[in-house]
């Protein structure tokens, strides 16, 4: 029986272009929806968990020539893992696979990632307003952090008695 997978896209394997590339023998299967995701952005593209929200995914159908061109793209296992979900396919409950991300800081894409994921939700006649809030979220998390960090380096701040510093002279 020959190897073939469902793969679950959300990132810059939406793109055609690029998909046609680095697996040539992958299948379109369908845009999809996956509860309790959401699309988040540490510099490229993963989901995590989070209650209420969902992202939009396409569906692929690979290889196991694909699986591996996939599994060095995406940095397997290092940068990301592989984790499993149901997805309905033409009536039935079948497992696809999608790489989530391992670790990371929350920071926007580079414009050139970003845009061609953007080209590949339109391609695909997938909302991407999904896409938009993730860089949304990614700027403002950036934005917030640089904010607190200026905070953080106030020389005006006063210390008070209970603060646990030392000073050496020499």
């Amino acid at each position: 029986m020959k190897y073939k997978r469902l793969y679950i896209a959300y990132g810059s394997n939406i793109n055609l272009e690029q998909m046609a590339f680095r697996c040539p023998n992958s299948k379109i299967v369908g845009t999809r929806m996956i509860p309790g995701y959401e699309l988040e952005f540490r510099g490229v593209a993963t989901i995590v968990p989070k209650e209420g929200a969902e992202v939009p995914v396409l569906l692929w159908e690979i290889d196991q020539r694909d699986e591996l061109s996939l599994d060095r793209y995406e940095g397997f296992p290092r940068m990301y893992r592989k984790e499993l979900f149901e997805v309905e396919v033409d009536g039935k409950i079948r497992e696809g696979m999608a790489y989530l991300m391992n670790c990371g800081e929350i920071a926007p894409p580079s414009p050139v990632y970003y845009n061609g994921i953007k080209k590949g939700y339109e391609a695909n006649g997938m909302d991407t307003s999904y896409l938009k809030a993730a860089l949304e979220r990614a700027v403002y998390h950036v934005q917030h952090q640089a904010q607190e960090e200026e905070m953080d380096e106030d020389p005006d701040e006063e210390f008070e008695e209970t603060d646990d510093f030392q000073l050496s002279f020499q």
